[in-house]
């Protein structure tokens, strides 16, 4: 009989490392997260408006701890027979639906834009992916039908950005949310 698996949430939770890979130059994001696992840890600041962060976590920052910045993390790459195809100014989730629609629109029509159908650096994977997993369901008070998407209900898909249809009002004009992946 092995032993019973730790809880990942409440006063028990497990403790854990985990790796982020947030640069020197990424002060404000390290801060951030650390910000978070305070909270989560039982510290009530008004730095600590993120409530997500996981309990028991100990984030730690290599690279950061290090002092790589934004060119030898380029340098790396340079060196290397392939590369992640991830244009400038991007971040790691080069169309990732957390960003503001006008900034996924912008980013397919730069010049920077990479074009690899079947690749999520492509904005037509995005919109791919979307359409095989939207949700369809009646909508409240029974007339019609809510499409539930990656921006939310009835939003423009994927596909309407990668066609450069924008909304009249950015989604997030006012900044993006933070996201679980360290924002």
């Amino acid at each position: 009989m092995g032993a019973a698996p730790a809880p990942m949430f409440g006063r028990d939770a497990a403790q854990h490392v985990r790796l982020l890979g947030l640069r020197a130059d990424e002060d404000r994001r390290v801060t951030r997260v650390l910000s978070r696992s305070l909270f989560a840890e039982g510290a009530t600041t008004a730095r600590c408006s993120v409530k997500t962060q996981p309990p028991g976590e100990r984030p730690y920052f290599p690279l950061h701890e290090a002092g790589f910045v934004e060119g030898d993390v380029r340098s790396f790459w340079q060196r290397r027979d392939f590369d992640l195809d991830v244009p400038p100014g991007a971040g790691n989730c080069v169309f990732c639906f957390m960003k503001g629609t006008r900034q996924l629109v912008e980013l397919d029509r730069s010049d920077d834009a990479r074009r690899r159908p079947d690749n999520p650096t492509d904005i037509g994977w995005w919109a791919d992916f979307e359409e095989r997993h939207v949700r369809l369901a009646p909508k409240r008070g029974g007339t019609g039908i809510s499409r539930f998407g990656f921006f939310g209900v009835n939003a423009r898909p994927f596909a309407d950005l990668a066609e450069g249809l924008t909304p009249q009002e950015d989604r997030y004009a006012t900044g993006t949310p933070a996201c679980d992946c360290t924002d």
